[in-house]
C-alpha cells in the first residue's frame, strides 16, 4: 500500500466519525433525544394516589372521591418543560432551513393530559373538578360493587423551586390552607427549611359510601431540581405527604406534610421518616383538624 493511501485511511476515519456525529445531532433535534435525557434528569415531579378501604363495598349509585392535585398554593398549575435549542442546534436548524413549527423537541404532557377523563382499574374515571375549595382530582364510577384506587402521573416542569416551594410557586397538595409557620436556615446561597411545614387540604367521599370500615387514603408527591442546572450541594427534592383514614362522607379536612431533602442524601426531614408517618401505619395517635368530627383521621 502506498504512503498516499495510508494517508487517506485517518482522513476516511475522520470524516465517518464527523459524518455520523453530524447525523446524530440532525436526528436529536428531529426526534427530542437531546443526548438521551431522561425526565427525572429534568425539573420532575411524581404524583402517586392510594386509596384503599374500598374493595369489596356494595353501595348503590354514581360514587365519587376527590383528592388534592398538584397545583401552586395559589391553584396554579405548572408549565411543561419545552425544549430550548441551544447554539449548535439553533445553527443547524438555520442551515437546515427547518421551519419552527415543524421542529420535533421531547413533548411533556400537562395536568389536564395526563391525568384527566383516563379510565382506570376499577371502572373508575378521572376527572379533574373546580370545586367550593378549588381544583381536585376526581374519580367516579357507576359499579355496585368497588374497588380500590391507584394512580398518579409523572411530570416535567419548565422550572419549579426546591428550596422554597411554598412561597415560590412551586406544585404542592392543593387546595392548601392554614399553613403552619415556616421556619428556614441559610444554606449557602439560598435557604432551606429548618422543619416539616404543615398544612391543611381537602379529600371528598360521596353519600354512598357513608358507614362501613374507614377508608384510608395516600397522596404524595414529590419533586426534584435539574442536575444538569444546579451544582451537586444544591441538587435534592421537596415533598407532599397526604394520610388519613376517613370514615365520613362529603368534604374532609385533612393535614398534609412537607419535607425536603437538599442535598441527595440528607433526609432529615424526608416526609417518610416523620412522626407523622409512622404514627399513621402503627395507628396511635389521631390528627384530626376538625373540632367535633364524626370521623377519625389517623397520622
Amino acid at each position: 500500500m502506498t504512503r498516499k493511501n495510508l494517508l487517506l485511511i485517518p482522513i476516511f476515519f475522520t470524516l465517518l466519525v464527523t459524518s455520523v456525529l453530524f447525523f446524530y445531532v440532525v436526528y436529536a433535534i428531529n426526534t427530542g433525544t437531546y443526548l438521551n435525557r431522561e425526565p427525572v434528569e429534568r425539573y420532575y415531579f411524581e404524583y402517586d394516589i392510594k386509596v384503599t378501604g374500598l374493595s369489596g363495598k356494595e353501595v348503590g349509585g354514581t360514587t365519587v372521591i376527590m383528592v388534592p392535585i398538584p397545583a401552586s398554593k395559589e391553584g396554579k398549575f405548572f408549565t411543561p418543560f419545552t425544549q430550548k435549542p441551544d447554539f449548535i442546534q439553533r445553527f443547524l436548524l438555520k442551515i437546515m432551513h427547518k421551519p419552527e413549527q415543524d421542529r420535533i423537541g421531547p413533548y411533556f404532557e400537562n395536568i389536564s393530559e395526563t391525568l384527566d377523563n383516563k379510565e382506570i382499574m376499577g371502572n373508575w374515571v378521572t376527572f379533574i373538578a373546580e370545586t367550593d375549595k378549588g381544583h381536585m382530582l376526581g374519580f367516579r364510577t357507576n359499579e355496585t360493587r368497588l374497588e380500590d384506587i391507584s394512580y398518579g402521573g409523572c411530570f416535567v416542569a419548565d422550572y419549579f423551586d426546591i428550596f422554597d416551594p411554598i412561597n415560590n410557586g412551586s406544585p404542592m397538595l392543593f387546595p392548601v390552607e392554614n399553613m403552619s409557620d415556616v421556619y428556614s436556615t441559610p444554606y449557602g446561597d439560598y435557604t432551606k427549611y429548618a422543619s416539616n411545614p404543615k398544612y391543611n387540604t381537602y379529600i371528598y367521599l360521596s353519600d354512598n359510601l357513608k358507614g362501613g370500615e374507614n377508608v384510608s387514603f395516600f397522596v404524595y408527591l414529590t419533586a426534584n431540581n435539574d442536575p444538569y442546572e444546579w451544582p451537586e450541594k444544591y441538587r435534592g427534592r421537596y415533598n407532599n405527604l397526604l394520610l388519613a383514614k376517613v370514615n365520613d362522607t362529603g368534604y374532609v379536612k385533612v393535614r398534609t406534610i412537607m419535607g425536603q431533602e437538599i442535598p441527595w442524601g440528607n433526609d432529615s426531614l424526608e416526609v417518610m421518616s416523620t412522626q407523622y408517618f409512622s404514627d399513621f401505619y402503627a395507628d396511635e395517635t389521631s390528627d384530626n383538624v376538625n373540632v367535633t368530627p364524626s370521623y377519625t383521621v389517623v397520622a
